[in-house]
């Protein structure tokens, strides 16, 4: 497995296909959800956007929570000159 097959397994949370078939299930009631509230823009407007990310996650396994996440910064050698523990240590 190489580097980026790698890091995008380690991004997905929706590994599982009957996981994958059930989030696009609900994005396809949300959306028509959604679609059926066009008067009402303050409720369909973010069941659109849920609905959308939900059906990003169902076909790529990604997952939408990922936005909230952090991504590692990289570290300042400190004084003493030790590896810290985000670095790779050996190799």
């Amino acid at each position: 497995m190489n580097r980026l097959a790698r890091s995008l397994a380690a991004r997905s949370c929706a590994v599982g296909r009957g996981e994958r078939v059930l989030r696009g299930v609900i994005a396809v009631f949300l959306a028509a959800f959604a679609a059926s509230n066009l008067d009402n823009l303050w409720c369909a407007i973010p069941a659109g956007i849920c609905a959308t990310f939900l059906a990003i996650g169902a076909i790529t396994g990604w997952c939408p929570t990922d936005l909230l996440s952090r991504s590692a910064a990289a570290t300042e050698p400190n004084v003493l000159g030790y590896p810290e523990a985000r670095r790779e240590l050996l190799g």
